[in-house]
């Protein structure tokens, strides 16, 4: 009979019976051959991340976009009438917008993929009766898998022998407290995954202990695979930015409508104005109106922030989402890890007799020490430290190697506190030998350990203090004597603990007594009595010494920032103090279990933290913020996270410890996972949106100023002042070099100090428009001041005059915005390159459109006192207008 590719329901089965369904024998694994013949049958164990596009999709893709299908019909329109010229620039234009945004992303997907390979783990399986190294994906169903601290589980599988085994599941279940594993039990077919504990998970990590499972699924039939297939098949939200720049465009194609019908129509009726002149005004108002120039713009502009944003460690998979974490206005971010350094520290030794010691250093770096006030102490000072130190060491399952954890995060703490006592752990190890080992449980609570060194054999305890404390009979002071402890005694410590634990640290308790040989086989209950107490260690996941900063900067920019945790209440508001959070609302998951949406939506201003969450109530966190208006940034790592990583409008996904699940899920991963990198992500992309929206306001202005010229014109009967070649070279050179530098604009000074957009808040409203309509009538009014001042030469004379006026205008508003709202100064000239290139090539271009050629464009050539002169009046105009709009205070 063919062993199935996946057993359902292997919980409920006894061990044997499940390795029996799957056709293996658990003492000697598979063969090679049907290990290969499974792998065939049933497929590599990988967990496809996503449809894999390649470039050319990617290319493709670019195309579904509004500014780009208008400009493609303009260019099928200009082919048509023989505009060969213009047809040809405006899809160079087009194909360098979406070459441009496609190797973005492409690029992107490359360094996932990247990430994806260098992060391809190893797995141990008993094949042919011995014990091998595979590759994961090898890995097959009926394989015996060996698993011991440190490994990732690399599939699903049913469990034929746990020893003090510990699991991490907190990718799949946001809880960060190990799972204790049983393999002697079967549970009913109704038990949730998360409570299946006679059960490994694939993507899980080994806190502590050893055993032997077989394996029930793999790749996509896993629970990760189920939950990865669900978050594919989702659909992608647009970004605010993208529906907001689709409604621009849809403004801007009926108003190019409106006005070339307006224009043929006052020709043809009033004027009498022959068809082919009235057609070449339609065409260049066409033209003139269309910013052929914005779509590229957008995407160097995000481009630019993306680039940046990548050299600061966030990286990011969809440029839209630039400008959408720009826009945020709440950020709901996990502690571990995000906000903290995801390293356990001790902080403080507390001794029976009231004392406190207290400890320097971060996470798992031995830099620091143990003081007394201002003096340093070690383990010579005095017989209590000593003996902490040896239970902190020897008591230990943990190693740290070149700064990595092996084992489980709260005893790499212990060895860190050892060493600052003056006590080496490994040269502890080599002289006191291990003769026993009574190991943690949930149910017990604690983990002693019996050795044997020169002063003969010691019993070493460590647990939660309300168990260490109940199993003493005495404690040591400072000063190494041992007292009695009485019930006032345990009072009062109990009293101690609680208020240390209510400053969100986690408290250990260490203990010691003078053992013998009959430890060595007498029960449990008998070897963990008649302790002495020497103290407890408060540990804590210290914040990373940037978030502060990063938060008071986001509060100042108007981010409301949200703490979402499975910790503590306790320890997330201790947390929360040390960063910064403003005061609020403390909810926990419980809670939240027992609200109706409505209920979240209503109170969901008044939350500073939700505490005790599972990844699950993400999701609703995030509706609830949507639904109240807000652009939602939010954080995850695991795989139930994906849900609320794709409702959010800009998911953030960890790149160190984050699955595979939660990267394919978001637009942006941090790749140090550090929360600091959030905020500066945020400035890069208001940064963008100042640039993106700068460029708008210049590429419209100028397009209606040439617009309302072409236009009256037309009313007064003059012809075409511009024609298609002088629009196109006034919208390249005026347009497209300075346009292009300003997307390089550095952020407005008060980027970081301003509210952010509102969801649905236009790119361009009221004030926006009311700015163009302005400054479009001073252009024009220069533009025309300048044809009739030139005309009585001659009407080529008026046309250039009137083409260079408006090219120098343009060029004097390119530098104007270089400051939206406060005024220029000469010392930022050269602090854009690329602008000041474009700016100066514009204006050496424009110079000789009117000169050395302005034979190609039909127009009277101009001397140089001329050019000076325009020059001068253009800037002069323009930028005495701008500079006087922005010291009144009437901001865009």
């Amino acid at each position: 009979m063919e062993a199935p590719c996946i057993l359902e329901n292997p919980h409920t089965l006894p061990p044997e019976e499940a390795a029996r369904r799957l056709g293996v024998d658990p003492s000697r694994g598979l063969s090679s051959e049907e290990a290969r013949e499974r792998l065939e049958r049933c497929g590599p164990n990988v967990i496809e991340a996503g449809k894999k596009r390649g470039f050319l999709e990617t290319f493709l893709e670019q195309f579904k976009n509004m500014f780009v299908v208008m400009l493609l019909v303009a260019t099928a329109f200009s082919f048509y009438v023989g505009e060969t010229v213009d047809a040809l620039l405006i899809l160079a234009i087009v194909v360098f917008m979406a070459v441009m945004g496609a190797v973005q992303e492409y690029r992107a997907e490359r360094i996932l993929e990247a990430l994806r390979r260098l992060a391809s783990p190893r797995a141990r399986v008993l094949r042919d009766g011995r014990v091998v190294a595979v590759d994961a994906s090898e890995v097959v169903p009926g394989d015996i898998i060996v698993v011991m601290e440190g490994d990732r589980v690399p599939a699903d599988a049913r469990l034929l022998e746990a020893k003090s085994l510990y699991v991490d599941e907190s990718m799949l279940t946001g809880e960060s407290v190990p799972v204790a594993k049983r393999a002697d039990v079967t549970l009913p077919g109704d038990t949730i995954e998360p409570e299946r504990v006679n059960m490994l998970y694939a993507g899980t990590f080994i806190v502590r202990g050893a055993g032997r499972a077989v394996v029930t699924a793999t790749g996509r039939n896993t629970y990760m695979g189920r939950i990865a297939r669900m978050v594919a098949e989702a659909g992608e939200e647009r970004t605010p930015f993208q529906l907001e720049l689709d409604r621009l465009a849809k403004r801007i194609a009926v108003m190019v409508t409106a006005i070339a019908a307006a224009a043929f129509t006052v020709g043809y009726l009033l004027r009498e104005a022959s068809l082919v002149n009235l057609l070449l005004t339609s065409i260049a108002l066409a033209v003139a109106a269309v910013p052929e120039g914005l779509p590229a713009i957008v995407v160097i502009a995000f481009s630019i922030a993306a680039w940046n944003m990548a050299r600061r460690n966030a990286l990011v998979r969809r440029l839209a989402a630039v400008e959408a974490l720009g826009s945020a206005s709440v950020v709901a971010t996990d502690k571990t890890g995000t906000l903290t350094m995801n390293e356990m520290t001790v902080r403080q030794l507390h001794t029976p007799d009231g004392g406190v010691y207290t400890v320097t250093g971060e996470g798992y770096s031995l830099e620091g020490g143990v003081y007394e006030g201002d003096r340093r102490v070690t383990v010579e000072d005095s017989p209590l430290l000593r003996l902490a130190a040896l239970v902190a060491a020897l008591n230990n399952n943990a190693a740290i190697e070149d700064g990595r954890v092996h084992g489980d995060p709260l005893e790499a703490a212990l060895l860190v506190l050892a060493h600052k006592l003056g006590l080496d752990p490994g040269d502890a190890r080599r002289r006191y030998r291990r003769l026993r080992e009574i190991g943690f449980s949930s149910e017990r609570k604690r983990m002693t350990v019996v050795v044997e060194g020169q002063e003969g054999i010691l019993v070493l305890s460590k647990g939660a203090p309300e168990v260490i404390i109940e199993r003493s009979s005495s404690y040591m002071t400072r000063g190494g004597s041992v007292k009695p402890l009485g019930v006032e005694e345990r009072r009062e410590l109990l009293r101690r603990v609680e208020e240390v634990a209510a400053r969100g640290f986690r408290l250990l308790a260490l203990a010691y007594r003078r053992g013998g040989a009959e430890d060595l086989e007498a029960g449990e209950d008998e070897v963990e009595s008649r302790l002495t107490l020497l103290g407890f260690v408060a540990v804590i996941d210290p914040p990373r010494p940037e978030v502060p900063e990063a938060v008071r900067r986001a509060l100042e920019a108007g981010i409301r920032v949200v703490m979402v945790t499975g910790d503590h209440p306790s320890t997330a508001r201790a947390v929360a103090e040390m960063i910064g959070l403003p005061r609020g609302r403390v909810v926990t998951g419980q809670e939240l279990e027992r609200m109706s949406d409505e209920e979240l939506r209503d109170i969901a201003e008044e939350v500073a933290i939700f505490a005790r969450v599972t990844p699950e109530h993400k999701a609703r966190i995030v509706k609830a913020y949507k639904e109240r208006g807000h652009i939602v940034a939010v954080t995850g790592d695991g795989v139930n996270d994906a849900p609320a990583l794709k409702l959010a409008d800009i998911g953030v996904a960890m790149g160190k410890r984050g699955t595979e699940v939660a990267k394919e899920a978001a637009d942006i991963i941090l790749l140090d996972d550090n929360f600091a990198t959030i905020v500066a992500a945020v400035e890069e992309g208001r940064r963008s949106f100042d640039n993106v929206k700068r460029t708008v306001l210049y590429l419209l202005s100028a397009n209606l100023a040439e617009v309302a010229t072409v236009f009256y014109a037309a009313v007064r009967g003059i012809g075409v002042i511009f024609n298609a070649a002088m629009l196109l070279w006034l919208n390249v050179v005026t347009d497209g070099f300075p346009a292009a530098g300003l997307a390089f604009e550095r952020a407005e000074p008060d980027a970081m100090k301003r509210p952010p957009r509102r969801r649905g808040q236009p790119i361009l409203g009221k004030p926006q428009f009311t700015y163009l309509a302005l400054l479009a009538t001073v252009e024009t009014l220069l533009t025309l001041g300048l044809y009739h001042l030139y005309a009585p030469r001659g009407p080529g004379y008026g046309r250039a005059a009137a083409f260079l006026g408006l090219m120098y205008a343009e060029l004097a508003q390119s530098l104007a915005l270089r400051r939206l709202n406060t005024p220029i100064s000469l010392g930022m000239l050269a602090s854009n390159k690329q602008w000041l290139l474009g700016y100066l090539a514009g204006a050496v271009l424009a110079a000789l459109a009117v000169t050395a050629l302005a034979g190609l464009f039909h127009a009277a050539g101009l001397g140089l006192g001329d050019v000076a002169a325009i020059y001068l009046l253009a800037h002069l105009v323009v930028l005495g207008y701008e500079e006087s709009r922005k010291r009144l205070g009437l901001h865009v």
